[in-house]
C-alpha cells in the first residue's frame, strides 16, 4: 500500500464535471489508448478506476489522458476528477524538471499538445524525502459500462 505525506489543502476537491471541459495537454500513444479501450470492453460492467487529476484553475488534465480519452470514447459525459493545487511547489511536471508546469499551461493556452508521455507529474512527499508519482492522490470511483 502506497501513502504519500503531502499537505491536506493540495486537493482542492472532488466533482462529478463535464467531459469535455477538461484539456489536455499531451497527446496519448495510440496502441496504448486502444488497448485500454479493448480491455474496457472486456470488463463490461463494473468497473473501479482512478480518477483524472485535473488542475483546479485551468481545467488541464495533470494525470490521466489515456482514461479520458478512453471514457470519451464509450461515450461518457460526466466524470470524477481530483482537483489539485496545481501551483503548490510540492508538484512537478516531471521528477528532473525536464519540463516546468509554466511550459505544460503556456503549451495548453497556444493550443497545441506535447507528444506523449512529456510529462511525468510527482508530488513530493515530506516523510521519505522523495518524490513520488501523482497518480497517488487520484480517488477511485465506479462506474458501469454496458455495451450491450
Amino acid at each position: 500500500m502506497y501513502f504519500v505525506d503531502f499537505p491536506l489543502e493540495i486537493i482542492t476537491s472532488i466533482q462529478e464535471v463535464d467531459l469535455d471541459t477538461l484539456k489536455c495537454h499531451e497527446e496519448v500513444v495510440g496502441n496504448r489508448l486502444s488497448s485500454f479501450i479493448d480491455y474496457l470492453k472486456t470488463l463490461d460492467g463494473d468497473i473501479l478506476m482512478s480518477s483524472i487529476i485535473v488542475c483546479d484553475e485551468t481545467m488541464i488534465i495533470i494525470d490521466g489522458h489515456h482514461r479520458y480519452h478512453a471514457l470519451k470514447h464509450f461515450g461518457l459525459k460526466k466524470i470524477p476528477v481530483t482537483f489539485i493545487k496545481y501551483s503548490s511547489p510540492q508538484i512537478k511536471a516531471y521528477y528532473d524538471d525536464r519540463i516546468s508546469k509554466s511550459e505544460i499551461i503556456d503549451i495548453v493556452n497556444s493550443g497545441k499538445l506535447l507528444s506523449p508521455k512529456s510529462s511525468k507529474h510527482v508530488i513530493y512527499d515530506k516523510k521519505l524525502n522523495t518524490y513520488l508519482p501523482i497518480l497517488l492522490l487520484s480517488s477511485m470511483w465506479h462506474f458501469n459500462l454496458k455495451l450491450n
